[in-house]
């Protein structure tokens, strides 16, 4: 008896008591944490912030678009300081859960033999939804993909999180046609999609398919579908398409003595063929609505198939166009290797964007993996010339984000590959790439504000989306966009300098955003008498917010 601490326990065994007799009677119920997790702990004594790194800025036109290195924690943390209930959509696509070495709770994983498997899944995911509704606009929607490890105990989880009856539906799509190899008893072929608003929002009913619609020619949207399909067989659909080389294509891509072959066997009853006769097909070939293209092994034939005009539907809930095979072809594509293993495609995610009636949503992903995310956004922006924005938050756990999800984003901005290949034409869009930093927390509340305003430049250039630096000294800072301005000064209390400074600001021209230090969260209105100037106090509310995700630290919410 003498290694057991007996009140230790007792302490222990009455709390459980306490929380098992205060649960809900319906509801999820799992055991708190024992080891909390370090990353969380973490910000008990210092405060997350984001630091920029513009060496590995990527500049092509568009919007601003965010990634952001480190523990999705922290980074959330960060960004509650500035942009609560301004995302439009997020969409996260976090560990399984399946006990093969796909999560870490204080960097060891966690296997199928662990007693608190569930539980530490649990913990982890629940704190960082919790940030993340925050962040949500009172419109926003959250989808968030998921198996059937931990399908039912997220259910129950954002049934608390976000509330029962913001319970959108359940996509399911499927991820693997052929079934999955790792049952002993049912292989699955879908993996789900939970769907949830944070109050109201609006769906978009009518071409629910667009997203799907990756390419654009003079008439519009439409989407390339392969030209051949296992049908009941009909000779009259088994014809020879001449390539643009001259070559000539069988359905199925079977040599031309397996076609014969095949042509001449009266038993057969199934087989490749392609969708339409062969006068159909030449009709379509002259409209252009036929596509070639030649790939490693062979020519392909596609056909456009373009958006209903005008037409609605009923919401759908299978989503069955793209499997995870498609996403490990799409990120070879953009390495010429495949540095991830089964990321999901650009279809899934664009399906979903497309899903919430929002004109230019900011789009976040904090499990942002490979960045698949990241493309969609560009991709959809492309096809019909839209302003969506993305922040991505990843760690760096074998060298994922240096590695694969900023190397991709950079390829499919400026259309170069890692190797120097030509990957595409690019897409508009601007990259900004930060990594999480911190500041200790001190026991004088007015010192750790000091501390932090020297610090929290990145976040104000984040929510005013101001990110062209011009000018910075020991005690203040200047960026700019276009005719918008953002000014931060950080030494109120010495008058020489901030004369000085407002003489700058005055004689900028165009709107200006300027942030002063306030101890308080106060700002004497008067300091500029100029209509084009929009006074703003730094850090006082965002200290609050820390205190605020410290204290839900310490009670374990």
């Amino acid at each position: 008896m003498a290694d057991f601490d007996i009140e230790k326990l007792l302490k222990q065994i009455n709390e459980l008591t306490a929380e098992l007799n205060a649960a809900k009677k319906y509801g999820l119920v799992w055991d708190r944490e024992s080891v909390p997790e370090d990353v969380v702990q973490k910000c008990k004594t210092y405060i997350p912030v984001l630091d920029s790194k513009k060496e590995l800025i990527v500049l092509n036109g568009g919007n601003n678009n965010l990634l952001i290195e480190g523990d999705n924690f922290h980074s959330l943390t960060s960004l509650s300081f500035v942009m609560r209930d301004q995302v439009d959509i997020i969409y996260i696509d976090p560990p399984y859960n399946t006990g093969n070495e796909d999560y870490s709770y204080n960097d060891k994983f966690v296997n199928r033999d662990d007693g608190f498997r569930h539980s530490k899944w649990l913990n982890g995911i629940e704190k960082r939804l919790k940030l993340a509704r925050e962040l949500l606009k009172d419109s926003g929607v959250i989808f968030i993909s998921i198996d059937d490890n931990e399908f039912f105990n997220l259910k129950l989880l954002c049934d608390q999180i976000f509330g029962e009856n913001n319970y959108l539906g359940t996509v399911y799509w499927k991820s693997n046609p052929n079934g999955r190899g790792d049952s002993k008893y049912l292989g699955s072929i879908f993996e789900y999609v939970l769907c949830y608003k944070k109050r109201e929002c609006e769906f978009n009913y009518e071409a629910q398919d667009l997203a799907q619609f990756n390419c654009r020619d003079e008439k519009g949207p439409y989407a390339e579908q392969i030209l051949h399909s296992k049908l009941s067989y009909s000779v009259g659909m088994d014809y020879p398409i001449i390539a643009p080389d001259g070559t000539e294509i069988y359905a199925g891509n079977v040599t031309k003595e397996e076609w014969l072959k095949r042509r001449g066997d009266r038993s057969v009853k199934k087989a490749m063929t392609w969708r339409f006769g062969e006068e159909t097909f030449k009709s379509e070939l002259a409209k252009g609505e036929v596509v070639f293209h030649k790939k490693p092994d062979g020519w392909k034939v596609y056909r456009k198939r373009r958006p209903v005009e005008g037409g609605s539907a009923p919401y759908k809930n299978i989503y069955e166009e793209e499997g995870t095979r498609h996403g490990s072809n799409q990120i070879k594509d953009v390495f010429n290797y495949t540095p991830f293993d089964h990321p999901k495609p650009t279809g899934l995610i664009k399906f979903l964007i497309s899903l919430v009636k929002v004109e230019n949503p900011l789009v976040m992903d904090f499990y942002a993996g490979s960045g698949t995310t990241g493309q969609a956004v560009l991709e959809l922006n492309r096809i019909d010339g839209g302003h969506r924005r993305f922040i991505l938050c990843t760690n760096n756990e074998n060298d994922i984000c240096t590695g694969v999800t900023y190397p991709r984003l950079k390829t499919v901005i400026t259309g170069i590959r890692p190797d120097g290949t030509k990957y595409g034409d690019g897409m508009p869009g601007t990259l900004h790439y930060f990594r999480t930093d911190f500041i200790k927390d001190e026991a004088n509340s007015e010192q750790a504000k000091y501390n932090l305003v020297e610090k929290v430049d990145a976040l104000l250039c984040i929510v005013e989306d101001i990110f062209v630096e011009n000018e910075r000294n020991g005690y203040s800072s200047h960026f700019m966009n276009g005719d918008r301005h953002l000014f931060i000064f950080n030494d109120f209390y010495n008058e020489e300098r901030f004369s000085e400074f407002k003489q700058r600001v005055l004689a900028a021209k165009g709107t200006k955003v300027v942030y002063v230090y306030s101890s308080d969260n106060a700002v004497d209105e008067t300091l500029f008498d100029d209509p084009s100037v929009t006074l703003k106090p730094i850090p006082s509310k965002i200290y609050e917010i820390y205190k605020e995700i410290v204290e839900d630290i310490k009670r374990g919410e």
